[in-house]
């Protein structure tokens, strides 16, 4: 059988106090780090420009301009990114960049990316679209636009580290 001896009278208080004053200590260092935890917004992307570069050997290159609009009240430095761009819901090209960028507190820059595209897949979207037209031309309508998807990763940071994925969705007229 055990022995049980109960607290001193004098232990049990002293207990208690200690017990309560670690209470309100570990609210208030919880609460610190909410009060000085900085909240940042993600940035947004969108495709500001596209310009065919050159056709060279077995690819085509495009230059992208992608508008990164920073929303933080912090300039956001991009080390660079890397997307894929689809044609049609087709994988159409890729491209990264090492572009060292510095956005302004709430302000907005565009960031350069050249991405490149198989000739194959060049071939294939111009054959699409050579069918398009002559479905067209049997039955005039108004040339349809081009479905485009962009999806890719900022790189943020001093070192690029920290990534922010973007997709942006939407279309280019037939003549770009």
């Amino acid at each position: 059988m055990l022995n049980h001896t109960p607290m001193k009278p004098i232990l049990r208080p002293l207990a208690l106090l200690f017990a309560l004053s670690l209470v309100p200590m570990l609210m208030l260092t919880g609460c610190s780090s909410l009060f000085w935890k900085k909240k940042t917004e993600r940035p947004t992307v969108s495709l500001a420009d596209m310009e065919l570069q050159g056709i060279k050997g077995l690819e085509t290159i495009f230059r992208l301009q992608l508008r990164v609009i920073n929303p933080d009240d912090e300039p956001l430095e991009i080390r660079g990114l890397n997307c894929e761009l689809k044609v049609n819901g087709k994988s159409f090209a890729d491209g990264i960049s090492d572009e060292h960028v510095t956005v302004p507190a709430s302000g907005t820059t565009t960031v350069p990316v050249m991405v490149y595209a198989g000739m194959f897949d060049v071939v294939g979207s111009v054959i699409d679209l050579l069918q398009q037209s002559n479905a067209q031309q049997s039955a005039p309508k108004a040339a349809k636009p081009l479905q485009y998807e962009l999806t890719g990763r900022l790189r943020l940071g001093e070192k690029g580290d920290d990534t922010v994925p973007f997709q942006l969705k939407g279309s280019l007229p037939p003549e770009k």
